[in-house]
């Protein structure tokens, strides 16, 4: 089981009643942002939905420990732990914040909670139907690329919102992936929530016969320069689309290494600048 698992489940124990998601998802934000554990290892990130701040990450694994028979869940869609589960606690310093934490904002006043996260993270706000506090950000016009790698699905759909995007544009060539939220069906859905466009162009995307002993950055350099000379130049056409997106709406080039010189994204990038003489910006 996860750590920021345990913590859930912990904080569900401790409070004692049926939790409602928009109470639960406001106590794991606090957690995350007002406490110093943080929450502990790889806690839940968070973005700006309908109701404040969300997590779709949360939201996912909360399903899969009710699945797995330690969550009970009411017709009304509280949550509570189920009667004899068995886990074990978190770390100290998680357990001290989670008992300031119930000890703060466990009166099972959601409004206020509700109230209070708003208040204190305006950005969540952005989105919400109930208050909004913030403006989205939009984009100034430039060649935007962003990779995904070490990064939750809601820390970098977040980071786009936070960036002013409105599209992504996956040039994967297989959009596979075993982290939640990057597989292209389940990406798409997500972006469409956060009002964000998805578009898939695999065939400006590489091959994974193609990835193999990639040991050095001139590895790496050696397989983007036949990528230039063999993919991009047969396929200028998908480059013309691109081109065409980024004047349209502010979009941002996909793929999973964070590190634009370790990813044919770049080479992507540098075509639509010549094309649209915008600057490239590497989120």
């Amino acid at each position: 089981m996860l750590h920021r698992q345990k913590a859930i489940l912990q904080l569900l124990q401790s409070v004692g009643r049926l939790v409602s998601p928009a109470e639960l998802t406001a106590w794991a934000c606090l957690l995350r942002h007002e406490f110093p554990s943080s929450g502990g290892s790889a806690f839940y990130d968070f973005v700006p939905y309908t109701n404040g701040a969300a997590s779709f990450a949360l939201d996912q694994e909360l399903g899969k420990l009710t699945d797995q028979g330690f969550l009970v869940r009411d017709e009304e869609a509280s949550f509570t732990v189920a009667a004899g589960a068995e886990f074990q606690s978190p770390d100290d310093l998680v357990q001290k914040d989670l008992s300031r934490l119930v000890e703060r904002f466990g009166d099972g006043d959601t409004e206020k909670l509700l109230d209070y996260v708003d208040n204190a993270f305006p950005a969540y706000t952005v989105n919400s139907k109930r208050r909004q506090l913030a403006q989205r950000p939009t984009a100034d016009p430039a060649v935007y690329t962003a990779g995904y790698e070490g990064l939750s699905i809601d820390a970098f759909l977040n980071h786009l919102v936070e960036n002013g995007i409105r599209r992504v544009i996956d040039v994967r060539n297989n959009p596979n992936a075993r982290r939640y939220g990057f597989h292209r069906s389940t990406l798409q859905r997500l972006t469409g929530r956060l009002e964000i466009e998805y578009l898939h162009l695999p065939e400006l995307g590489i091959k994974a016969d193609q990835r193999q002993h990639l040991d050095t950055i001139d590895d790496r350099k050696a397989l983007f320069d036949r990528y230039e000379t063999s993919t991009l130049e047969e396929n200028t056409a998908a480059i013309d689309r691109v081109a065409e997106l980024m004047l349209q709406l502010p979009s941002v080039l996909i793929c999973l290494e964070a590190d634009p010189v370790c990813c044919h994204r770049s080479r992507i990038a540098k075509r639509v600048a010549e094309r649209t003489s915008l600057p490239i910006q590497n989120l």
